[in-house]
């Protein structure tokens, strides 16, 4: 039925003239192919990491103050942030690499220059007031520092209620459950800033972090019960 209305159509368009309805087809399929290939590429690009505020910064700073001349006319795009993807990998706690070499800029002193700067990046400048530090250090100082807020978020509470239990009042006393709820709200706050964790990922954790004290509690109260 189609075909017929083709037929008889009086007026055919421009870019149909010539081609007959196979020929169509084929191009119309062309087409098609090279719309989704670019939509599948787009949508990879659109998985990509986004440059972390820290990265951005520090890009946006040296174009508009050390770029000069090279960057006056082509740097429009670095105002259009929501568009920039990165290549480098992003890491779960990049924002604590950024605040500990904050703190060490603030802290400057002979100490931290040996242990944060070894010779190969201090060989890097002779400027007196800029200052390189060893990214392994910075990944290993922070790798210890988050281990010893896990071993704090285990440690600290547990002996908090066994102090509890040598009073007697652990099963009563209202400091027992502000313990519990404390510490399970700091530990959803560490795996919300440190990890990139799902919402009813956190939940999850953080429902069997409570019960681990609740547990304990519950073997506490029983053991102290117990007529010697």
């Amino acid at each position: 039925m189609s075909r017929s209305f083709d037929v008889e159509r009086e007026e055919i368009p421009e870019v149909w003239k010539g081609e007959s309805r196979v020929k169509l087809l084929e191009r119309m399929e062309k087409v098609a192919l090279e719309y989704a290939e670019l939509l599948l590429k787009a949508q990879k690009l659109k998985a990509m990491d986004r440059p972390s505020n820290r990265d951005y910064r520090s890009v946006l700073h040296f174009m508009e103050n050390d770029g000069g001349q090279l960057f006056e006319e082509d740097m429009g795009f670095i105002y259009e942030k929501e568009d920039l993807i990165t290549l480098r990998p992003g890491r779960e706690y990049a924002w604590l690499d950024g605040l500990l070499e904050r703190t060490l800029k603030v802290l400057r002193c002979r100490l931290i220059k040996f242990f944060f700067c070894p010779k190969e990046t201090r060989d890097k400048t002779d400027d007196k007031d800029i200052h390189y530090y060893d990214r392994d250090r910075i990944s290993t100082c922070v790798t210890m520092m988050i281990t010893t807020i896990v071993l704090a978020l285990l440690v600290v509470p547990i002996w908090l209620l066994y102090r509890f239990s040598i009073q007697g009042t652990i099963a009563t006393s209202p400091d027992t459950i502000g313990v519990v709820l404390v510490f399970t709200l700091v530990f959803s706050a560490a795996l919300t800033c440190f990890t990139k964790a799902k919402r009813h990922e956190i939940v999850a954790a953080s429902a069997g972090y409570c019960a681990v004290l609740v547990v304990f509690l519950g073997n506490v109260n029983n053991v102290g019960s117990v007529p010697r």
